[in-house]
């Protein structure tokens, strides 16, 4: 093995449910001129709700941006552009905040010091310097030689595309890399695909594995240190 590839939410640390920011993307209509702002409000972000849960319901693994997919329903112009941004902004902001922070620094140390480098690969709409700022205050990102996210690639797992553009910057081949996640279909099944071991994590999600044969389940992170001894 030559490479440790993550992913992040429940796998680095826990996922809360996402803060609401109906009343603040409302204000932020009201002072652009908007009438009904907090209807306004409510419509967009129920009609962003409805095309990405129709998207991941059809399998669809492109990943636009927020303010690409609620500009049409805000109309044209600068102030559509405006809006699509700040909703972008809003959000991205309210993803980062429900982190529930882990230490981690010894299963990473430990992984580094074995000369396996580490990467990261996880699907979101969130910007990317965002995620990394995130990333930096919880003393995540400097473990990691690659950072791949989704909405910077526009494809989500499992598209194998972006864990291959994780591979490229790590320099390694797939049968030389361990995928660690929660998720069966994007931590399990998609790296195996490519012909990466797999490791599914039950720490915060219990997602039965089934019959995709992962090398190891394990109840915490740190157990993952037992698999690669």
């Amino acid at each position: 093995m030559k490479a440790v590839l993550f992913d992040l939410g429940d796998t680095l640390f826990r996922l809360k449910p996402m803060p609401d920011v109906t009343d603040a993307f409302a204000a932020f209509l009201a002072a652009e001129g908007l009438e009904d702002a907090e209807t306004e409000a409510l419509r967009t972000l129920e009609s962003l709700r409805e095309r990405l849960m129709a998207g991941y319901a059809a399998g669809q693994l492109d990943e636009p941006s927020i303010a690409d997919l609620v500009r049409p329903f805000l109309g044209s112009g600068d102030f559509a552009a405006r809006a699509a941004e700040h909703l972008n902004h809003l959000l991205g902001e309210a993803d980062v905040a429900r982190w529930e922070a882990r230490d981690r620094s010894a299963v990473l140390g430990a992984i580094r010091d074995a000369g396996l480098p580490i990467g990261f690969v996880s699907n979101t709409l969130t910007a990317p310097a965002v995620m990394r700022r995130r990333l930096r205050e919880f003393e995540l990102l400097h473990h990691a030689e690659a950072a791949v996210f989704s909405v910077e690639q526009r494809v989500r797992k499992p598209n194998p595309a972006i864990y291959r553009a994780a591979l490229e910057q790590l320099g390694v081949a797939p049968k030389d890399v361990l995928f660690v996640g929660d998720r069966v279909r994007e931590d399990v099944r998609g790296p195996q695909a490519l012909g990466m071991r797999s490791v599914l994590t039950h720490e915060f999600r219990q997602e039965d594995p089934a019959d995709s044969n992962p090398l190891g389940v394990i109840a915490a992170l740190d157990d993952l240190l037992k698999l690669l001894d």
